[in-house]
């Protein structure tokens, strides 16, 4: 790769890891479906230039939508409430041994040796991150996040079947369709929306802003460029920065603390996750037609 394209996907790597801090961040002025609402919705704005009919496989898109858009992003959101943003950052990477394992199941791939291994890995530094003594996170939020992981994973599989589609075209589609759900989930299970809209400042709309322009517009943006112009086994490394990111911002920015336990849970995910990532064996002619790529970027969208 190009040292100015391993410079811009580093940038991006730590811009969607960051999401996870600034989410939480955001979540002190609105509840969690309420932010990820607004956030469609600005998108959504945004993106309304990309709106095309033609070619558009409109049911795909609209399950894409109900599985990534308002159940993954619900789960994620909801359980990042109730969990440090570092434990979570790491956690959420489950997503991609999900993804692998649900592939199998739905295409009938095989993973290399390499890659089960990583799997058994990554489950097991997750399973210690559970099992941490003494945490101030909810084991039922983190919970929470696990699925929303593999929620992610059933989104990869969909994403296969949908086939090749312009990715601000999808990401203008998705955040139409999902704005409106998500929007109207907040409103029957949540609370308080009014109140927030009335007195939320700096932490709360940046939020939203950074969410759509930073994480979406931004990131996607950047990242498809870079996967369009090299291998998955070129770019995939770089990811491994986002949840390490992730923690850090944690840490940085809302002083949370791990402990030796927490970060060997931690090191065993991260090496799981790399183990299945740098491990994927080359993708068929059927994948290299669609967007196998474009939803391997969705694994790093936290926010």
């Amino acid at each position: 790769m190009k040292p100015q394209d391993i410079l811009l996907g580093v940038i991006v790597m730590v811009v969607w890891g960051m999401n996870f801090a600034f989410g939480k961040i955001a979540m002190t002025e609105f509840s969690p479906m309420m932010l990820v609402g607004l956030r469609y919705l600005l998108t959504a704005i945004l993106l309304v230039p990309f709106l095309r009919w033609r070619g558009i496989k409109f049911l795909h898109i609209f399950g894409l939508s109900v599985t990534l858009g308002v159940l993954h992003f619900a789960f994620m959101f909801t359980g990042l409430k109730g969990t440090d943003a570092s434990l979570a950052a790491i956690a959420a990477q489950i997503q991609v041994p999900f993804a692998v394992i649900l592939a199998v199941i739905f295409f009938r791939e095989r993973p290399n040796r390499r890659q089960i291994l990583g799997i058994a890995i990554a489950f097991a530094g997750v399973a210690m991150l559970a099992g941490a003594p003494k945490t101030s996170s909810s084991l039922f939020d983190l919970g929470l996040v696990i699925i929303a992981a593999l929620l992610w994973g059933l989104a990869h599989i969909q994403v296969k079947w949908m086939g090749a589609i312009n990715p601000f075209v999808l990401n203008a589609w998705m955040s139409v369709l999902a704005a409106p759900m998500i929007l109207g989930s907040s409103f029957i299970f949540e609370d308080g929306q009014w109140e927030a809209l009335q007195t939320a400042g700096t932490a709360g709309w940046g939020g939203v802003i950074y969410m759509a322009v930073g994480v979406t517009i931004f990131g996607y943006g950047i990242w498809y460029k870079i996967l369009q112009k090299y291998d998955v086994s070129q770019t995939m490394p770089l990811t491994i920065l986002a949840p390490l990111v992730g923690a850090a911002s944690g840490i940085t920015f809302l002083g949370e603390h791990m402990d030796a336990f927490q970060i060997a849970g931690a090191a065993l995910t991260i090496v799981g996750v790399g183990a299945v990532t740098i491990g994927r064996s080359a993708p068929s002619p059927k994948l290299e037609a669609g967007v196998d790529s474009e939803a391997k970027a969705e694994a790093k969208a936290e926010g």
